[in-house]
């Protein structure tokens, strides 16, 4: 059994290498490196100390968000949450299938005994949050500009995805009686009923958010606010570049981008990244070497700086004197 789920675990890893190197081989095929380079090596990069600073607050906001997904089971403010954001992010950008919210998840049990599952669920709160502003963006840059069939196509199953989402999540959350009965299916084998009672209302629990008015909507203003400062940042490091494009187009490419992680892939989503990036620029009329260069230099500034501060926090809390006072500061709470 061990056997087989290391070897399952080696083929997911393969798989991932695989999509990022076809990607990576589609990019590196399709524009002129020394262009590219060229870009790189002419950019202003004094657009970077606003870019990270949008990026920052970017963040900030994300933490705010996961205060009303952990509400009202677990009071916690965004200072508090903001720790378990960055080591998500460090985890997701440098290991494969997005990893980081495993350690996320640990990271709330250990210093506030929230619930792993509790975690998850809010996890696919997060998912569909994110899918429905992603939709909103690449349909907005639909409006402006004929890109084709392909995204069109998209920005329509992002937008039936997140809708569809909310509605089944909100009347499962609604159901709080779903999980016994479908624990109680006959013929159902005795470890997944009881994982399906040990496991399935903590899991549920992650979707409260579903169950109020305002904190639904608090959660969106978040989102938005978070997204719309991220993608400021993307248009910040386009003036480095001085692509000459509207917020509008640098947040269409930079949507598209974003969608393409969900793809499975290398760590930080290297490959697939760069190519949608570049090719949604290029439907903006952004020369195709600009446009690479920017991927680049815009997925390195993406990765690179919230990688080592969360790796800090990781690190810092791990030490021992830091898990003491976490331990206590629990042992403490009501």
């Amino acid at each position: 059994m061990l056997k087989s789920e290391r070897v399952r675990r080696w083929l997911k890893f393969a798989l991932a290498l695989g999509v990022s190197a076809v990607f990576i081989g589609i990019f590196v095929s399709s524009v002129d490196i020394d262009a590219v380079l060229d870009a790189l090596g002419h950019a202003n990069y004094i657009y970077v100390i606003p870019a990270l600073a949008l990026f920052a607050l970017s963040v900030a906001c994300r933490a705010v968000r996961w205060r009303y997904f952990l509400l009202p089971a677990h009071e916690l403010s965004w200072r508090q949450l903001l720790p378990s954001v960055l080591v998500a992010y460090a985890g997701n950008n440098l290991l494969p299938f997005r990893a980081g919210e495993l350690i996320r998840a640990q990271s709330l049990a250990d210093a506030f005994a929230v619930p792993r599952m509790r975690t998850l669920g809010a996890l696919l709160m997060e998912r569909l949050f994110d899918g429905a502003v992603l939709a909103t963006f690449v349909l907005w840059g639909l409006l402006l500009v004929d890109v084709g069939t392909a995204y069109l196509g998209l920005g329509v199953l992002l937008a039936l995805g997140a809708a569809v989402g909310f509605v089944v999540c909100t009347v499962i959350v609604r159901k709080p009686g779903i999980v016994t009965w479908a624990a109680s299916i006959p013929f159902l084998p005795d470890g997944l009923r009881e994982t399906l009672l040990g496991w399935g209302g903590s899991f549920l629990g992650g979707f409260t958010v579903l169950t109020s008015w305002s904190r639904f909507a608090l959660a969106s203003v978040w989102s938005a606010a978070a997204w719309v400062l991220e993608l400021s940042m993307y248009y910040m490091i386009a003036e480095a570049f001085d692509l000459k494009t509207s917020f509008i187009s640098v947040a269409f490419a930079g949507s598209a981008a974003n969608v393409s992680l969900s793809l499975p892939s290398a760590q930080g989503g290297i490959g697939p990244f760069q190519v949608f990036a570049t090719e949604a620029l290029q439907k903006f009329d952004v020369p195709q070497s600009d446009a690479a260069a920017y991927a680049l230099a815009l997925h390195f500034f993406l990765i690179v700086p919230v990688s080592l501060v969360g790796l800090a926090v990781l690190w810092r809390s791990t030490l021992p004197t830091r898990r003491a006072a976490i331990a206590a500061a629990t042992l403490d709470e009501p």
